[in-house]
């Protein structure tokens, strides 16, 4: 494993937050959609079916009802693209698509917009906090090239094959460490970008805590730290997952 320490050009792809809670009214949704309006400018409607099955926008057709899906909320992105709502009867996603501008700016910008969605939509109670980082590692391919030497959690071929692996994905859910927090891993390569010098590899955290909490006065100074907890326990895994040797190329 690596030193946990603050990183020059961290490989964060996507940064995301989320809070969920009980459903609200779909109409105070739309409100809000309204009130943020100026910071996110295009606006998709979100809805369930879409999402579950992922489909494309090209075979949902021009009627989004057409999927069967029904109206949960809406994608709001920033002019730039850099930034995305997704304001749901369920809860608040507030993610960073590029430019991760660090720890607290990114988490304050997220308590902003959830402070206009407590104050339009009015949940009753809040039933999950996650952080997901999404990492875009690039491991440099030699002659003797071993996941080992990058990755502390690299699968191991069967005895008796040859020792190279070509492509991989794993995926575990952890405990972690306190009453409430889990964590979701996924690491994954992506051999159709490998070049002769390099392949990519994806390593998704996906930290959480699962109670359910009022809304009430006293939701602002738990949430900063509850979001806290999942900020250390997704950087404890990161560099658990990684090697120095690895990590001294962003630091």
């Amino acid at each position: 494993m690596a030193a946990l320490r603050p990183l020059t050009r961290p490989p964060i792809r996507e940064a995301i937050v989320e809070v969920k809670c009980e459903p609200v009214e779909l109409q105070r949704v739309d409100e809000l959609r309204d009130l943020l309006a100026g910071a996110f400018p295009n606006v998709k409607p979100f809805r369930l079916a879409s999402l579950a099955l992922q489909l494309p926008e090209e075979r949902r057709g021009g009627d989004a009802d057409a999927a069967g899906g029904r109206a949960t909320g809406w994608r709001c992105e920033s002019a730039d693209g850099a930034e995305v709502a997704l304001i749901r009867q369920d809860g608040l996603s507030f993610g960073r698509i590029a430019g991760y501008p660090g720890w607290d700016a990114f988490t304050d910008r997220f308590l902003s917009v959830w402070g206009t969605f407590v104050e339009v939509a009015r949940p009753i109670e809040i039933r999950r906090v996650g952080v997901r980082y999404v990492n875009d590692l690039r491991l440099p391919i030699g002659d003797q090239f071993h996941f080992e030497r990058f990755l502390t959690t690299a699968p191991r071929p069967p005895a008796g094959l040859a020792p190279e692996i070509a492509d991989f994905l794993t995926q575990m859910t952890l405990p972690g460490g306190a009453e409430g927090l889990r964590v979701a891993i996924t690491q994954a390569t992506d051999a159709a970008s490998r070049t002769a010098t390099e392949l990519p590899v994806t390593v998704d955290i996906d930290a959480s805590w699962d109670r359910s909490v009022p809304v009430d006065d006293r939701l602002p100074v738990r949430l900063t730290q509850v979001l806290g907890s999942l900020r250390d326990l997704k950087n404890r895994v990161f560099f658990g997952l990684v090697t120095e040797e690895l990590v001294s190329a962003y630091s």
